[in-house]
Formats: structure tokens, C-alpha cells, sequence
């Protein structure tokens, strides 16, 4: 492929992809479809084009026709567009008269090529003839596209005007290629190679500019959206593509004209070339300025509204998990309009003032804001955004508004944006000065309000999940309480039946003994829940290997002392299981002192141990008063849910089922009223491996 055809494939191939583009968003609108038969002609002479390269005989039998084709289709879509201007301007009679006698000389010149293409003579004399009428005939369109394009720029309305901008760009460079190309094979009679092959590579800066004019016009029917990160992107391209060139033609230069110094100075000037590109292409103040470039010239609207909803969506969810929520409601919503930083005010748990919650690159204010007085409420109930250097230039627009001292005396400080949460004012976010933005229009002023909305539910959803987290942490120190209280209970229950037995046995020394025995019991019990109080009884504890029946021992003497006396019958003396030993007798005394509770003095209370398939399992049955299924599903497990009026806590029985499950066990409960109830605990054992059973051997 050589340069001279190089331009014009690429031109194809773009405009390939635009006609693609607008048929996938064409409505069905005559404009519209005029617009793609534009495109399509244009596809077609540019492939021909690059067909043929730079021949003017082959130009004569295919180029032509297409070319011809090209400039009839841009008159129909430009008369598209004028009959809007002239009805509007009652020219009426006047554009039906330039529209048929523009078309009447279309027509002529289309008969004309068709003719030169299907009887081009070899002759030199006659191709001379054809030449002449063929360049003549394209120059003489070129300048009836120009007169066209210049009536539809003059009649138009300035807001009509800065709409079509970038197709007058786009149409003016085709036709006045093409006058300038004509007018030089004219006059030296033959076509330019340079022209020719420049008319190719620029066709391709049309493609954008009729892409941003289908963008701008959605009354072709031609919904088309273009991303403004492309756009950026396609001209920070294009700008380092033209600097390059430029780079490249200085060097040519120095290279013919350096003399003996050329090396050096080619080494020189591309070192600092690069360099200069380099640090371009780092600057954010410069991206910043070919963005608000792109804002002004390119695009109705200044923001892309989804692109902007989703970066601060995403920047405020992941500050959320990393507890930087504050700083980032600052740097977000002053990125918007590339502000330097900020602070945040946020209204006092006790309603009364704001106070500076965070602030970036700005002093901290220690005076609060009151919640009642006059800046506060303007904020509330108007909701506008404040721009404190038009509050000094024109006071009147925010009805004599008095700025709080601290805010005055506030360097750097420039707007004050409402946080507002239904018709309440949740806050408030001062900015300070931006480098880039001087003023606000009314799309940077929506656009700061509908962030700060996101924000100011962020700001809610952090608040309320940290009052729950401490209504959490609140509700398990009230449950850890409530069976500190359950055990407690059962232990001045222990030693409450020593005082008032005292007096009758004070003379036995077994009684004595017995009792010296259970005031320490209970000493260490009371140590040790006073250090599960103070850890959290749910945190981890430490497990150990309890010996079944030691342990069963030991929870039945401790309740010897109630009626009726609990019975054991557990004979599996080197059978362990893994467990917290404190725990483990509470839950199980708890059950036999349920069991005693429920069951007449004369009644019993049968306490045995299982052991099957590496599982134990102890049974509590007692010949109590039983309960039906409905209360044993619904209500025997619920925490702080209780028979015994004051006496109880409720949470004996849920503890037991917690903790048994915990160790990979279960708690299975059958009852009959009247008849009894027995409480099965299955607890996973503790396996020796055979190496430990062979040590033990």
C-alpha cells in the first residue's frame, strides 16, 4: 500500500465503522436516512479511490461516478437542513428555486460522467476533451457546495449555528478539497499527486466531526451517544500524532540545514522533544484543560452523567469497607469541579450544631456551626449551592445571607454545598478554590447536588451502621449479663440453703465440711465468671479433654444437696470428650437442676451416661410435670423466655442447646405432661490414635 492510497483506505474503513454506527441507531427520519446514503457514497469513492491510486484513467472510469454520486447526496442533505432555515425565514420560493436548478445541474454533470465512462477515447485529443469537462464540471460542484454551505451558516439561527458547527467543518473540508484540487488540475492540466493523495488522509478528521454532528442532532433520528473518554482519548491522539509530525518535520530541517553540528543537535532536540512529550502526557493540570476543552467544544452537555454516577458510586461503596468514608466524600465531590480540597460538617449527635468532621488541604475549624441559627437554616430551606466570591459581588441574590465569621475568615474557601436528607439538613461541604473552574453553570451545579445526595446516604448508612454495631455490642454485654445472673443464681441458691441450715447442723462436722467445701465452690466459680466478664463469655475459650465420669461426678454432688437427689449411673471411666470444664458442668447442672425444680421431693431424678460409636451420650429424666410438643418446640429453647416468673432468667436451657451444638453435638428432648421429661446430650468423644493407645499400654 503506498501513501497516495493509504489515506483513502483508512478513510473507508472509518467511515465503514460510522455507517455501521448510525444505521444501528437510525430511527426511520428522512434526514437521517439521507445521512447514511451520504456515508455510504463516500465509502464508495474512497474504496474506488484507493483502488485505482494515482491514475487518471482509472480515476475516469470509476472514481468519477462515485465522486459525483458523493457531492449530489451532501446537496440533498444540505437542502435537508435549509429547507428548516428558509421556512423559517419565508424564503421559501427562493430555496425551491436553487434546489431545482442545483438538481437540474446534477443531473446534467451525472449523464456527462456516465457518458465519460463507457466511451473514454484512448485519443489524446479526446481524452483531453473528456479531461476538460470532467474537471471543470467537479470544480463547478465544489463551489456549489460551498455556496450551499455558506447559505446554510448565514440563514441559520446562532443557537442552530453552534449546534451544526462541527458539520460546517466537516462539509467545508470535503468541498474545499476538492476546489483546491480541481482548481490546480485546471490551470496546470494535469491532477497534483500531493493534493491527490492529502485529499485522502484528510477525509478521515470528517469522520469525527460528522460523528459529533449526528451526536448533536438527535432530530436526524440519529441517536447516537460518543463517550467523552473517547473523545478524550481520540484528540490526546491526535494532538501527540501532530506533534510528532511537527517533531519530525524540525528535524528534517536540522538535518538538511545543521552542517557539521547536525548530530549533536538532532540528538539535542529529540532528547528534549521526548522529554517535553513525556511530561505532557503525566500532567494532570493539562489533562484537566483538554477535558474542559473537550466539555466546551465537543459535547451539549458539559458531564457524562453515568460515567460520573459510577466513579463516585464506586469510590463512596469502597471507602465504606475501608473506613475512609469522610475523606472520600471530600476528594469526590471536589474532584468534580477540580477543587483543591474541602472539609465536611456534619450535624451533632445532640442536634444542637455542625461541627468539622474532616477536612484536605484547609485549615481545621474548631467553632461549630448552630443548628438554629441563619447560615444553617438558609441551607436547609433554600438548598442552594453558596458561591462566597458572588455572595461578595452581588449580596442581593442570596438576600442579604450573613457568612459566620469563621467561614469568612476561612482562606481558600469558595462554595458551600447543602447535605441535605429529606427537607433535613444533614451537613455541609465547603470546597476551596479550583485551578481549572472559575464559575458555575447550572450543569456543574446539578451535578454537585445530585453527588452530594449519594453522598449525604452514604454518610446516613455509615452513621446507622455504627449505631447498630453499638446496639450490638450492647445487646451481647445485656445477654453475657443475663447468664452471669443465671449462674450467680444458682450459686447464692447453694449457698443460701448452707445459711439456713446452719443453725441446725452448725454441730456436724460433716456438715461443716460440706459446707467450708461449698463456699468454695463457689468462691472460684464466682472468680471465674467475674473473668468471663470481663473477656466476653463468648469469646474463645479453652477447650480441654474432661474425663465423662469424673466430671458427671462432680456436677451430681454439687446438686446433692436439693430433692430429689439426682441418681448417676455412668460406669465409662476412660471415656473423654473436649470441652471447656466450666461450661460443660453449668449447662449440665443447669438441666439436673431443672429437672429437680420440675419433680416432687418424692419423686426422682435419673442422671446416666451412653457411650456408642465414639459418641456420649448423657440422659437427665426426671418424673416431673412434663411438657406437650408445641412448648417444647416453640418455646424450651428461646432465650429469656421463663416458667418461674422472677426466679428465672430464661436462657439456661437456650445456653445448653448453644453449647452442646458448638462441640458438634445435640440436644434431644421427649416429654409428656404429666409423666416426666428426659434431656439427651450427644457429645462427639475424644478418639485416641492407636500410637496413644499403644503409649498408654
Amino acid at each position: 500500500m503506498s501513501l497516495v492510497t493509504a489515506g483513502y483506505f483508512v478513510s473507508a474503513a472509518l467511515f465503514v465503522m460510522l455507517e455501521l454506527l448510525l444505521i444501528s441507531h437510525w430511527k426511520g427520519r428522512l434526514q437521517g436516512g439521507i445521512l447514511l446514503l451520504v456515508v455510504a457514497s463516500v465509502i464508495a469513492w474512497a474504496f474506488a479511490a484507493g483502488m485505482g491510486g494515482y491514475n487518471e484513467r482509472f480515476f475516469f472510469r470509476s472514481v468519477l461516478f462515485f465522486e459525483v454520486l458523493r457531492n449530489i447526496l451532501l446537496y440533498a442533505f444540505m437542502f435537508g437542513l435549509l429547507k428548516s432555515v428558509y421556512k423559517a425565514s419565508q424564503h421559501e420560493f427562493f430555496y425551491h428555486l436553487l434546489h431545482n436548478l442545483v438538481y437540474i445541474f446534477s443531473l446534467v454533470i451525472l449523464v456527462g460522467t456516465l457518458y465519460v465512462n463507457y466511451n473514454l477515447k484512448i485519443e489524446e485529443y479526446a481524452f483531453h476533451i473528456d479531461y476538460m469537462f470532467v474537471i471543470g464540471s467537479l470544480l463547478l460542484m465544489s463551489v456549489i457546495g460551498i455556496f450551499l454551505l455558506t447559505e446554510l451558516f448565514r440563514n441559520a439561527h446562532p443557537d442552530t449555528r453552534e449546534v451544526l458547527k462541527y458539520l460546517y467543518i466537516a462539509i467545508g473540508l470535503v468541498f474545499i478539497a476538492d476546489f483546491l484540487l480541481y482548481s490546480n488540475a485546471l490551470i496546470f492540466d494535469h491532477v497534483d499527486k500531493e493534493l491527490w493523495s492529502g485529499r485522502g488522509f484528510l477525509m478521515v478528521v470528517v469522520v469525527p466531526m460528522l460523528t459529533l454532528s449526528a451526536q448533536r442532532n438527535p432530530n436526524w433520528s440519529i441517536d447516537v451517544f460518543v463517550s467523552k473518554q473517547f473523545v478524550f482519548h481520540m484528540t490526546s491522539l491526535l494532538g501527540i500524532g501532530i506533534y510528532i509530525f511537527l517533531v519530525a518535520l524540525v528535524s528534517y530541517y536540522i538535518n538538511q540545514y545543521g552542517g557539521k553540528w547536525t548530530a549533536t543537535i538532532q540528538v539535542v532536540y529529540l532528547s528534549s522533544a521526548g522529554l517535553l512529550l513525556f511530561m505532557a502526557l503525566l500532567s494532570r493540570n493539562l489533562r484537566d484543560r483538554i477535558k474542559v476543552f473537550i466539555n466546551k467544544n465537543f459535547f451539549n452537555y458539559k458531564y457524562d452523567y453515568r460515567e460520573e454516577w459510577t466513579k463516585i458510586t464506586e469510590e463512596l461503596s469502597k471507602a465504606i469497607e475501608e473506613n475512609g468514608l469522610y475523606i472520600t466524600v471530600i476528594n469526590s465531590i471536589a474532584g468534580l469541579v477540580k477543587s483543591k480540597g474541602g472539609m465536611l460538617w456534619l450535624l451533632n449527635d445532640n442536634k444542637m450544631s455542625y461541627y468539622d468532621v474532616a477536612h484536605v488541604g484547609i485549615k481545621e475549624v474548631a467553632e461549630l456551626e448552630p443548628a438554629d441559627g441563619v447560615f444553617a437554616r438558609f441551607l436547609k430551606e433554600r438548598d442552594w449551592i453558596i458561591d462566597l466570591n458572588e455572595v461578595q459581588r452581588s449580596p442581593e441574590r442570596y438576600m442579604g445571607l450573613v457568612i459566620p465569621q469563621w467561614l469568612q475568615d476561612l482562606q481558600g474557601a469558595w462554595l458551600v454545598i447543602p447535605l441535605r436528607h429529606r427537607d433535613k439538613l444533614y451537613g455541609f461541604i465547603v470546597l476551596a478554590r479550583s485551578s481549572m473552574v472559575r464559575t458555575l453553570n447550572w450543569e456543574d451545579r446539578d451535578l454537585l447536588k445530585t453527588a452530594c445526595m449519594q453522598a449525604v446516604s452514604y454518610l446516613i448508612f455509615q452513621k446507622a451502621s455504627d449505631s447498630l454495631a453499638r446496639s450490638e455490642k450492647f445487646a451481647v454485654f445485656h445477654r453475657l449479663s443475663a447468664f452471669v445472673v443465671h449462674d450467680l443464681k444458682n450459686l447464692i441458691a447453694q449457698l443460701d440453703l448452707i445459711t439456713r441450715n446452719a443453725e441446725k447442723f452448725k454441730d456436724n462436722p460433716k456438715f461443716v465440711d460440706d459446707a467450708f467445701e461449698t463456699v468454695q465452690y463457689a468462691s472460684k466459680k464466682m472468680e471465674r465468671l467475674l473473668t468471663q466478664l470481663k473477656q466476653g463469655r463468648f469469646s474463645a475459650q479453652i477447650a480441654g479433654n474432661i474425663n465423662i465420669q469424673d466430671a458427671m461426678e462432680e456436677v451430681v454432688r454439687a446438686h446433692n444437696t436439693y430433692l430429689p437427689y439426682p441418681d448417676l449411673l455412668c460406669s465409662y471411666n476412660n471415656v473423654t470428650i473436649s470441652a471447656n470444664p466450666d461450661r460443660f458442668q453449668s449447662v449440665v447442672g443447669h438441666i439436673i437442676k431443672n429437672a429437680q425444680e420440675a419433680t416432687e421431693d418424692d419423686g426422682y431424678v435419673k442422671v446416666g451416661v451412653e457411650y456408642n460409636n465414639n459418641i456420649v451420650t448423657i440422659n437427665v429424666a426426671d418424673s416431673g410435670c412434663g411438657m406437650n410438643e408445641s412448648f417444647i418446640k416453640e418455646k424450651l429453647f428461646a432465650p429469656f423466655f421463663t416458667t418461674k416468673g422472677n426466679a428465672g432468667m430464661g436462657v439456661g436451657v437456650y445456653e445448653c442447646r448453644e453449647f452442646i451444638e458448638s462441640l458438634g453435638g445435640e440436644v434431644v428432648v421427649n416429654s409428656d405432661p404429666g409423666k416426666g421429661t428426659e434431656f439427651k446430650l450427644s457429645i462427639p468423644a475424644v478418639v485416641e490414635s492407636e500410637e496413644q493407645v499403644e503409649a498408654e499400654l
